[in-house]
């Protein structure tokens, strides 16, 4: 059974269809799925979600949300990170797509949630989008604050994942691999070796083909993985029992099913 390692099943677009989204984990060969957070309200609903006995949590703030930032929301993260169910800090990272106004925040905003990590013995989910060359820097400068970093909804090339993995970090791909115009991160995926590699959905959004356009969800991580196994040239199965061998032993707080 497959694990969804980045699913926002707690969004607002899929709350109506949560009991529906769990039911169906099955039709996907998904086991287990981990729903992160980006807010201090993603992080309560992200607690919410993950009493379900096959749902966790990751809990942070994304760097789109770096302004939200404050005692209370670090106290939160202080009373919440040592529960069972929580077993990441995440999404952190840093995002330029929209502008580096709060380049300096995001970054401090980062630093301060990977040393919260480091503090309760957490991997570390990381989110990054036009900003490598800035994340490479901070990574090799607070590489002791990571016990463990995965860079989640991976869209670079092969340099960039070569870089990556020298790093030490973990890389998970998604819908993105079956889309049109992707070769390079196809590319990428060939030579990531699979006790580095994981598989989500980043659900709602990136539905793989051919549900581009709709709502992602958790099942859908099956075609992840089994266009991993097509650029790997191996069984879907053997795709299956890999990235879930590498996401329990990143996310090591998980019960195995």
């Amino acid at each position: 059974m497959l694990i969804d390692t980045h699913s926002h099943i707690n969004h607002e677009r899929l709350a109506d269809s949560l009991a529906e989204i769990i039911k169906n984990l099955d039709t996907g060969r998904v086991g287990q799925v981990i729903c992160p957070s980006y807010s201090l309200e993603s992080s309560r609903t992200s607690l919410a979600v993950a009493k379900h006995p096959r749902v966790y949590a990751g809990l942070g703030i994304h760097p789109e949300n770096a302004t939200e930032w404050n005692a209370e929301t670090e106290n939160f993260l202080r009373i919440h990170l040592n529960e069972t169910k929580v077993v990441a800090v995440g999404e952190i990272g840093l995002d330029y797509h929209y502008g580096t106004d709060k380049k300096g925040l995001q970054h401090d905003v980062c630093i301060r949630q990977m040393e919260l990590a480091r503090e309760f013995n957490l991997p570390v989910i990381f989110h990054v989008r036009d900003a490598w060359e800035d994340f490479f820097e901070l990574v090799k400068n607070h590489r002791d604050l990571i016990v463990r970093g995965v860079v989640h909804c991976f869209e670079g090339d092969s340099e960039i994942a070569k870089t990556l993995l020298d790093l030490g970090l973990y890389i998970s791909v998604t819908g993105l691999i079956t889309f049109k115009h992707r070769d390079a991160l196809r590319e990428a995926v060939k030579l990531i070796p699979l006790d580095r590699l994981m598989v989500e959905t980043d659900a709602p959004y990136l539905s793989p083909e051919p549900h581009r356009g709709e709502l992602n969800r958790p099942e859908f991580v099956s075609l992840v993985a089994d266009k991993v196994a097509e650029l790997k040239c191996m069984t879907p199965v053997e795709i299956d029992e890999a990235t879930t061998k590498t996401a329990y032993t990143f996310f090591n707080k998980m019960q195995k099913i």
